[in-house]
């Protein structure tokens, strides 16, 4: 299985246009929304080609959700939003806000190598579920086999190392 290198993150996904001057609805996938500012500069595709420049950004809420609604520099009219709509917006990794000590990005996580605390290889990361109460590590056994989840909380991870690419787990979950 081959890591594939990215050099951005995504940050949102464009929704419908919000009023006739060329605004969109984000979801914000970021746990950083306040890091998107006026300025900042933002990508259509994972290799940064496609840039757009937000003009000016605010966050509304409706039906107890968060939703940012971006206005950028040369989109001028609801039918250039409208052709947004359902697009990926990308951050370039160097314009990604720093992290404390301990933190990492989830999508670092995937390639890691899954151990027990005896040192048992478990797996290999292959993805995360992103839930609203927490994320799960979808590991891949290494003699193949189906996926299995362990939910990345305290009781079950012990410690993630992104240099080594290394993560221990405490304990399974008792249904595997």
């Amino acid at each position: 299985m081959s890591q594939e290198i990215v050099d951005s993150r995504t940050v949102g996904i464009v929704g419908k246009p919000h009023g006739i001057k060329g605004e969109v609805n984000v979801m914000l996938l970021t746990d950083y929304p306040g890091s998107i500012l006026e300025g900042s500069v933002l990508y259509l595709d994972k290799e940064c080609t496609r840039s757009l420049e937000v003009k000016n950004i605010y966050i509304k809420k409706s039906r107890g959700r968060e939703t940012a609604v971006i206005m950028f520099a040369d989109v001028f009219t609801r039918n250039e939003a409208e052709a947004l709509r359902g697009s990926e917006l990308y951050r370039k990794l160097e314009d990604s806000p720093d992290l404390e000590d301990g933190e990492y990005w989830v999508d670092d996580l995937e390639g890691c190598s899954a151990f027990l605390e005896d040192g048992s290889k478990v797996g290999i990361v292959e993805k995360v579920e992103v839930l609203p109460a927490h994320e799960n590590l979808a590991i891949r056994p290494d003699g193949g086999g189906a996926l299995f989840f362990i939910p990345l909380v305290d009781d079950y991870v012990g410690s993630v190392d992104i240099a080594g690419k290394k993560i221990i787990i405490k304990k399974l979950p008792e249904y595997l």
